[in-house]
């Protein structure tokens, strides 16, 4: 049976007292600090207990999502956390903060001061839920984004912004009481292009910051974040078609909602910001030391060690991008320019099998050979080609197919997308 930290601690402590209790202290003796005092819901890094969960609750840009598109980026979080943390997605689509809260208590009419009807004032099960004893539990998370639909003019979304910060406020003092630690989180930014430049869409971005700092409350900006990740891909400029190439490989064909690879690349930008702030739930984050995924720009597909084999002259695919080691790559420094690149699963390393266009790339045991070496090309923020040293050709996702098990060979080096792939630590 698992013993909890609390337990553990507990018995020290017993084990501590009774040994004083044989000791003449002094009258005057400072008292012996609280050894298993309740975690404090500050925001401070440091490790949190374990195990734990982290909580979320916004709107569909987070949501699991029911189909292949719209997904949320919280649908992706989870598999960026250590073994000992449960991510529990409450967000849903569609919903202002007020209507997650209230549901179909959310009248569609205004009162007097502008803000739509709550009648009663009883949350919605989800929240009755996180609030209950089955519930958050103490040294838990929560992450609250919002924002997007509360710009409504219309009821029941219509959320004035007043009511908007009084209710992230609402929603984080319930937390803390309960010994959870909340996150405030901007609304992620659509794509909206000014010629080559992705730029904001947003509201609700400085209510959410400004509340945070009355609550005491860490916020990630994840608007301003996603709008630099959109330009370090190169979203921009768009023509309004947004089902084509690198855009439509990121979003829905509505410039808001994301597909899998790129709600993927969201999470990764929201673990990111806890590393970066020094936010507590940072340190149950995955290693990030060396492995990568490999994501094609104009596919939104991971480079994929086909049926995740272990065998040498297994080839190099495109799928759907999942986390799994056949996905994920080192980078060995040759020393001279070029890295050799390992598959995490098999300890192998790509390998080109000829010198002409077209010819695949499999995997083979690592020789150093110059087959085996890559010159990494930076198109900046993350964004790489790799030409092999022996042949001077680029990685390349053949006939810029955009399908599950297309082949990646080579071909000359042109920095087309289909030669471009996001480096992805984790």
């Amino acid at each position: 049976m698992r013993t909890s930290p609390r337990n553990r601690c507990l018995a020290i402590a017993a084990a501590v007292f009774a040994a004083m209790a044989a000791v003449v202290v002094p009258a005057q003796a400072t008292p012996a600090p609280a050894l298993c005092a309740a975690p404090q819901a500050d925001s401070g890094a440091g490790a949190a207990l374990a195990p734990f969960k982290v909580w979320l609750a916004g709107d569909s840009t987070m949501a699991n999502g029911s189909s292949t598109c719209p997904v949320g980026w919280g649908r992706e979080f989870d598999r960026l956390f250590n073994d000992d943390v449960t991510v529990v997605n409450n967000a849903m689509g569609g919903r202002s903060i007020q209507t997650w809260l209230y549901e179909t208590n959310v009248k569609s009419t205004k009162d007097s001061a502008g803000e739509c009807v709550v009648s009663p004032r009883t949350y919605a099960s989800r929240w009755a839920t996180m609030l209950s004893t089955n519930g958050m539990q103490s040294g838990d998370w929560l992450i609250i984004q919002f924002g997007i639909n509360d710009g409504d003019s219309n009821c029941p979304r219509h959320v004035g912004t007043a009511r908007y910060r009084e209710l992230l406020s609402t929603m984080s003092r319930e937390a803390k009481a309960r010994g959870v630690k909340p996150v405030y989180v901007t609304p992620v930014s659509a794509i909206r292009c000014s010629g080559s430049t992705a730029v904001a869409t947003r509201g609700f971005v400085n209510e959410t910051i400004a509340q945070a700092q009355v609550d005491q409350v860490p916020v990630i900006d994840l608007h301003q974040r996603s709008i630099a990740l959109y330009n370090s891909l190169r979203l921009c400029p768009n023509n309004g078609d947004y089902s084509q190439g690198a855009v439509g490989a990121f979003f829905c064909n509505d410039h808001t909602h994301f597909e899998a690879a790129g709600a993927a690349r969201i999470a990764e930008v929201v673990a990111g910001a806890l590393r970066d702030q020094g936010i507590g739930l940072a340190s149950s984050l995955r290693s990030t030391s060396s492995a990568y995924s490999l994501v094609a720009q104009h596919s939104g597909k991971a480079a994929d060690v086909s049926g995740a084999s272990t065998a040498a002259g297994a080839g190099l695919v495109q799928w759907a991008p999942n986390g799994r080691p056949n996905q994920q790559f080192e980078f060995i420094d040759t020393g001279d320019g070029h890295v050799r690149v390992k598959a995490r699963h098999s300890g192998l390393v790509l390998q080109v099998s000829g010198n002409s266009n077209g010819a695949d790339i499999t995997q083979q045991p690592d020789t150093n050979a110059t087959s085996q070496q890559w010159r990494v090309v930076d198109h900046g923020g993350d964004v790489i080609s790799l030409v092999n040293r022996q042949s001077g050709l680029a990685m390349d996702v053949w006939a810029k197919s955009t399908a599950d098990g297309a082949r990646i060979s080579q071909y000359t080096y042109n920095g087309s997308a289909n030669q471009r792939f996001s480096r992805l630590r984790g």
